[in-house]
């Protein structure tokens, strides 16, 4: 019981040397004063207020060693927890600034954790990706759709890619489909870019693969899989990874950054808008991109040759002037 303390500060502060004085402070009845003096009676809410202030404390501490008095043994822990919490946010010095925004960041995610999915935007979505990458033990499974943003003039270039590398280092076992369509194929600056990244990922220790959506478009997988994000509010492209076949990262949205000070001579980039880390269960089974591996229109990359090869089979099938 830790309101006998309290009492004894007040009595302390206020000089108090009876329970009726005692009474008197508190508004309360001289037996309740006796009773909460000796542990035997929790005060209310009210009187807990009154004590805080009385001792110019934070009435919320208050409150909740109220509830931590009251709680049966196997729940006192629990909020014991919950004090720790409140006293650590009560600490929190406003200087310099980036504490209490620090701070704040961790509460919200706190509040996210219940619904078992975090969402970020902007510039922290590409920093939380790097972080959670860091936590990976045996396995990575994800699908590409906007594999620009690989590029080397892209966010994920060189950061994530060498995040990448160093979980491949640890004996992680990362295979990553990047998917084109037909009309990127079509465009020589634009194949010679997705060599670049599946390059890129194979230098990386990446087991590389590739798909042409039109053609992964007939398979019962691929169409389930995106009716699968559509239904959950993705409308853009596909990027998503299971990590550890425990927890499922996907992009619900992108934007455009203009790299530069005036309009003259500034770079567009694309980057990440908006990220989902989710452990829901029904996320892990239905949005899962492992099955795409499974698929006879995913390659595994082996080289440029090969990946020509296939390339000049997809568009004598899928050409412009073909359904």
């Amino acid at each position: 019981m830790d309101f006998p303390k309290f009492i004894e500060q007040i009595k302390k502060t206020y000089g108090i040397t009876n329970d009726y004085a005692l009474a008197k402070k508190l508004k309360v009845s001289q037996p309740e004063a006796n009773w909460f003096r000796r542990g035997k009676k929790v005060p209310n809410a009210t009187v807990c207020i009154r004590i805080a202030n009385l001792l110019k404390k934070n009435p919320v501490e208050l409150l909740i060693v109220a509830q931590k008095d009251r709680a049966a043994p196997e729940e006192k822990s629990h909020w014991a927890m919950a004090l720790s919490a409140v006293d650590v946010m009560m600490h929190v010095p406003e200087r310099p600034r980036y504490i209490p925004h620090k701070v704040e960041a961790i509460g919200q995610e706190l509040r996210q954790l219940e619904s078992q999915m975090l969402s970020y935007e902007g510039t922290i979505a590409q920093n939380e990706a790097i972080q959670l990458l860091n936590t990976v033990e045996s396995t990575i499974n994800s699908m590409m759709e906007r594999w620009q943003i690989w590029k080397r003039d892209g966010p994920l270039f060189p950061s994530y890619l060498l995040a990448n590398q160093a979980a491949v280092q640890r004996g992680v076992k990362i295979r990553r489909v990047f998917i084109f369509n037909r009309e990127q194929m079509n465009d020589a600056s634009q194949i010679e870019d997705c060599l670049q990244v599946l390059n890129d990922q194979r230098h990386a220790g990446i087991a590389a693969f590739y798909g042409f959506r039109e053609q992964l478009a007939t398979t019962l997988i691929y169409q389930r899989l995106v009716a699968e994000f559509r239904a959950r509010g993705v409308k853009e492209e596909i990027n998503a990874a299971l990590f550890d076949n425990e927890i499922l990262i996907f992009s619900r949205s992108y934007a455009t950054r203009d790299l530069g000070m005036n309009n003259s001579g500034s770079i567009p980039i694309t980057v990440i808008d908006q990220l989902n880390i989710s452990w829901k269960p029904d996320h892990l089974r239905d949005l899962n991109p492992s099955p795409l591996f499974e698929t006879r229109f995913v390659f595994e990359y082996q080289g440029e040759r090969p990946f020509k090869t296939q390339l000049g089979r997809f568009l004598r099938t899928y050409g412009e002037d073909k359904d």
